[in-house]
């Protein structure tokens, strides 16, 4: 599958929260050329809706492979041009008219000219291809080293993986930001792994797109929508509080450890990445207790022996441990919008948070600044 046509896919998932902007009356035309056309094939304008991609016009091309297509857009949207149901390219229409170029026998990628919006598509396009070929010599090695068994290897290259990923946001990021009166920043924030935690920039980008495109429906429901990624707890906040039984039976309080550094820790028994981590949260502990740290482990298992069996097998030796035994449906994590783990947030003393997902070094680094 192409970038372009996984690109589609995403728009087509995601265009509720992501899609139009101003209104503007009038007719656009897509026009351009088929080299070596196929005789009657089918040229079909779509555009994306809520959930689905909906035909508006289909023509065929003359003998010469010259096709135009003329539509009235009444508000900025995404698009795409269909060439014999095998190519595809996403558009923006909106005042401006679209130069098309393809072949007809697959030969050559479909070349789209004629807007800032564009080109807008082709650096997002363009930027996300080189950066597949970053992730899949970044697979390769990965690779290597768990056939090896070198795990120290592995290691570094999740480090290495998280800071790729956070290259890449922060590259879309200011892309987007710099796309003036445009809905391209919309698709741009598809490729971000977890919104919640842009929500601050998404918020930020919603309030742009509001000044700069008024009266856009669309851009009103995306800033609708950003309520579901706005994280329950955000830096500076306090963290709510949790009451929930320890594997005894026991009731206890977050808030008991207050005048404490505290990892509040979301994990399961269940959880490799979270069963990964515990050793280095362990050593930790280990190594900052005596100064004031402690760990606020908030299990979401199923059941309590797995989740006492992990405990155990695991060396968690500190005494707050609890769980409702709810899975996801767990209180604190429907209170803090737990929908992946692992999850862990930083408290200070006052019970504010100071870091979040803090994990390996990360987590190593932040508690070497606070007692060291």
């Amino acid at each position: 599958m192409t970038l372009k046509k996984n690109i589609a896919i995403v728009l087509v998932l995601l265009i509720i929260s992501a899609c139009s902007a101003s209104k503007n009356d009038g007719m656009v035309r897509v026009s351009g050329v088929i080299k070596n056309p196929i005789p009657q094939g089918e040229i079909i304008l779509e555009k994306f809706e809520v959930g689905q991609v909906v035909p508006v016009k289909t023509v065929n091309a003359d003998t010469d492979g010259n096709f135009e297509i003329e539509t009235e857009v009444t508000e900025p949207g995404f698009y795409r041009i269909n060439v014999y149901g095998q190519q595809f390219e996403i558009l923006v229409l909106d005042k401006e008219d679209i130069t098309i170029t393809a072949d007809g026998q697959g030969g050559q990628m479909i070349e789209a000219k004629g807007s800032e919006d564009l080109k807008h598509l082709a650096q997002v396009q363009d930027f996300m291809e080189e950066y597949s070929y970053v992730v899949r010599d970044f697979n390769e090695r990965y690779s290597k080293a768990q056939q090896s068994g070198d795990n120290l290897k592995m290691e570094e290259l999740v480090e290495e993986g998280t800071a790729l990923e956070a290259g890449k946001v922060k590259k879309l990021k200011a892309m987007a930001w710099k796309m003036n009166k445009s809905i391209v920043p919309l698709m741009v924030t598809d490729y971000f792994p977890d919104k919640s935690q842009e929500y601050q920039f998404l918020d930020s980008l919603g309030q742009k797109l509001q000044k700069e495109l008024p009266n856009s429906s669309q851009v009103e429901m995306f800033v609708g929508n950003l309520a579901y990624f706005k994280p329950a707890v955000q830096m500076g906040d306090v963290a709510p509080e949790i009451s929930l039984p320890t594997p005894d039976g026991k009731v206890i309080n977050l808030s008991d450890l207050r005048g404490k550094y505290v990892l509040l820790d979301f994990w399961a028994g269940w959880c490799g990445p979270c069963r990964k981590e515990n050793p280095n949260v362990v050593a930790m502990y280990n190594k900052y207790n005596k100064d004031g740290f402690e760990v606020f482990g908030v299990s979401l298992d199923r059941t309590r022996d797995k989740w006492v069996d992990a405990i155990a097998q695991d060396g968690l030796i500190w005494p707050s441990h609890v769980s409702d035994l709810k899975y996801f449906q767990s209180a604190a994590a429907m209170t803090y919008k737990v929908n992946a783990i692992p999850f862990a947030l930083l408290l200070d003393p006052e019970g504010r948070v100071i870091g979040k997902n803090l994990r390996g070094k990360a987590l190593q680094n932040k508690l070497a600044s606070i007692f060291e």
